[in-house]
């Protein structure tokens, strides 16, 4: 059962949404044979820009699925290394809630029925934008990998296949470094059970995915997050969430 004011936003959005689960990417190969290069020499190849990417805002199209319905979006965010605020607008343009998320927990404003609850990223199913929001949005757009999260390389003639120690994987283009694909298992803990990353382009020399999917712990809903306006390290960014002082805030 999601929660009313999430509900609101979505209704008000025209979001219902689409089950449609099925990934056209494939996401492990049959031909798969172990590497003679090391765990260190592979995940040196994938971008990491945690030193010099700090923050970023931007806007976004996204499409919400699950089993019965569908629809879209508009998404405007600000993010650096620590919170993500979204604010969420219909088609028309009407702006129905935001959200501020942190490492634990998402905050919830209902601006349409002015009501506002806090909820843990674990509650996954908790709001129809979970998948997108629990993650932060600056580790979404440059998804790191540690070798200590590697248990071992495979390697086609096309990608690498890392397993993590976690038994998760992830899928490496071999000729740029890319990440393509993020697999969990359902007892991971984490609110997804796949990421699959797409269309990346060049902006102020990062690599970056401007079509994000990203499938619900449970695999039976999704949310196509495609980005339409970028701006890297800007020079200001509005991280908070004002909620006026006569709305309590719910915890759930």
């Amino acid at each position: 059962m999601r929660f009313n004011s999430v509900s609101s936003i979505l209704a008000l959005s025209g979001v219902l949404i689409l089950a449609s689960c099925s990934s056209s990417k494939k996401l492990v190969d049959s031909d798969f044979m172990p590497t003679t290069e090391s765990i260190e020499e592979v995940v040196s190849k994938i971008p990491n820009y945690s030193e010099t990417l700090t923050s970023a805002k931007g806007k976004g199209r996204t499409i919400v699925s699950e089993p019965g319905n569908s629809d879209r979006v508009t998404i405007e965010f600000e993010t650096d290394s620590f919170l993500s605020l979204l604010k969420i607008k219909n088609r028309i343009g009407i702006e129905g809630g935001l959200m501020l998320v942190d490492e634990d927990s998402i905050l919830i404003y209902n601006k349409i029925d002015k009501v506002a609850q806090k909820i843990s990223i674990l509650d996954g199913r908790m709001t129809s934008l979970n998948e997108l929001a629990s993650v932060n949005l600056l580790d979404l757009l440059n998804y790191k990998i540690s070798v200590d999260e590697v248990d071992q390389v495979m390697q086609s003639s096309t990608d690498y296949y890392l397993r993590f120690k976690n038994k998760g994987s992830a899928l490496i283009n071999k000729k740029s470094g890319l990440v393509e694909s993020v697999t969990q298992l359902p007892d991971s803990g984490l609110p997804y059970s796949s990421i699959i990353y797409e269309s990346y382009g060049e902006i102020e020399n990062y690599i970056l995915p401007r079509k994000i999917t990203i499938f619900s712990a449970d695999g039976d809903s999704k949310i196509i997050f495609q980005v339409r306006s970028l701006e890297l390290n800007p020079e200001k960014l509005n991280l908070s969430l004002k909620i006026p002082t006569d709305i309590p805030i719910r915890r759930i």
